[in-house]
C-alpha cells in the first residue's frame, strides 16, 4: 500500500471507494494490518509531538488559580485533532510552577499517548486529557472529561490521580478504564483489569476500593460496585464499538458521543431492543444504522446544517 494514500485517509481526504481500498488491505493479512498500524502510530506521534512556542503569553484566573496561557497550537487530521496547550500554572500554597499540556481528540476518533513517568494513556473520541509535561515527587495528577485507558506506572511514593468532573480515580500502579464525559449522555464508570484502585464518592471523605475484574458505575446519582460480565466494550482502544445485549437507546447515546452528533429517537417501538455485535468506528455512524436496520425496524433522517440524525 503506497504511503501517500494511507496518508490522505489518515487526513480524511479520501474517497468512499479509496477508503474502502485502505480497509480491504489492511484486513486481508496480518502483516498488512502491521504495517497499517506503524504507519498510524507514525502519524499520530507527527502529532503528538507537535510543540508550540511559549513567546506570548498571556494571563487569567480560573477556580482561584492563576494560569499563563502561553500559546494555543492545533491541527486537524482524520485519525486525530489534538489541540496542544502550554501554560504554567501556580496553586495557592505558592508551590513550584508546573507546566500543563491538553490534548482533544475529534469525533470518531482516538489517541495513544505516554506520560512522563511512562504511564500509557488510551484516549476515545470526544475526550479532554490535560496532564503535566513531568510529575513532582509526591503526587501524579491528570484530569479527563471523556473515556481513556490507563496503564500506570507503579510508584508507591508518588500517587497517580485521575480527576474527572464528579469523582476522582486515585492508585498506585493498575490497569483501568474511566468514562466521564462532562456531556451527561453516558454515565460515569470505571473498570478495574489489574492492581487496584480507590473512588472517590464525591467529597472525598469516602473511597470505594476495587479489585480486578470489578466496576463502578453511578446510578441515580450514587456509585454501585459490581463485577465485570464482559470486558469487550473496552475494546474501544482498537477502534471497535463493541456490543452485549445493549440497549437501542444506550447505543444511539454511545454513538452521539462517539460521533459528535445528535440523535433523537422519535420511534418508541425501538426502545424494546438491545444489540449485539462489533462495529468499526471508522466505518462511520451511517454505516452501523445501516447494519442494524437489518435486525431492527426504523428510518433514520440526517441533516446536516443541525448535525443531527432523527430516529423514525
Amino acid at each position: 500500500m503506497e504511503k501517500e494514500l494511507l496518508h490522505k485517509y489518515f487526513r480524511g481526504d479520501t474517497s468512499p471507494q479509496e477508503e474502502k481500498q485502505v480497509m480491504d488491505w489492511a484486513e486481508a493479512s496480518a502483516g498488512n494490518y502491521r504495517q497499517y498500524l506503524e504507519e498510524r502510530k507514525i502519524w499520530n506521534a507527527l502529532l503528538i509531538h507537535y510543540t508550540t512556542s511559549a513567546e506570548k503569553a498571556s494571563t487569567f484566573s480560573a477556580q482561584n488559580k492563576s494560569f499563563i496561557l502561553w500559546k494555543i497550537g492545533s491541527i486537524a487530521a482524520s485519525i486525530a485533532l489534538l489541540i496542544s496547550l502550554s501554560w504554567i500554572i501556580f496553586t495557592a500554597n505558592k508551590e513550584e510552577p508546573q507546566s500543563l499540556q491538553a490534548v482533544m481528540v475529534p469525533a470518531g476518533q482516538r489517541v495513544q499517548l505516554v506520560l512522563g513517568d511512562g504511564t500509557k494513556v488510551w484516549l476515545n473520541s470526544k475526550s479532554t486529557f490535560t496532564y503535566p509535561t513531568s510529575f513532582g515527587k509526591n503526587i501524579r495528577e491528570v484530569e479527563l472529561d471523556g473515556e481513556g485507558y490507563f496503564e500506570v506506572t507503579k510508584n508507591e511514593k508518588a500517587p497517580f490521580i485521575v480527576k474527572t468532573r464528579k469523582y476522582d480515580i486515585k492508585v498506585l500502579g493498575t490497569t483501568f478504564n474511566v468514562s466521564a464525559y462532562q456531556n451527561k449522555l453516558s454515565a460515569f464508570e470505571t473498570s478495574l483489569l489489574e492492581g487496584a484502585i480507590d473512588v472517590s464518592t464525591g467529597d472525598q471523605t469516602e473511597w470505594i476500593s476495587l479489585t480486578p475484574n470489578e466496576k463502578v458505575t453511578e446510578i441515580d446519582g450514587i456509585l454501585q460496585k459490581d463485577t465485570i460480565n464482559n470486558p469487550e466494550h473496552l475494546r474501544w482502544r482498537e477502534g471497535l464499538i463493541c456490543l452485549d445485549d445493549e440497549p437501542f437507546e444506550n447505543l444511539m447515546r454511545k454513538f452521539a458521543v462517539y460521533y459528535g452528533i445528535d440523535i433523537v429517537i422519535n420511534n418508541p417501538n425501538v426502545l424494546k431492543y438491545k444489540c449485539t455485535g462489533k462495529f468499526r468506528q471508522t466505518d462511520g455512524i451511517e454505516y452501523a444504522l445501516r447494519v442494524l436496520q437489518k435486525d431492527v425496524k426504523f428510518k433514520y433522517l440526517r441533516n446536516d446544517e443541525l448535525n443531527s440524525i432523527t430516529i423514525i
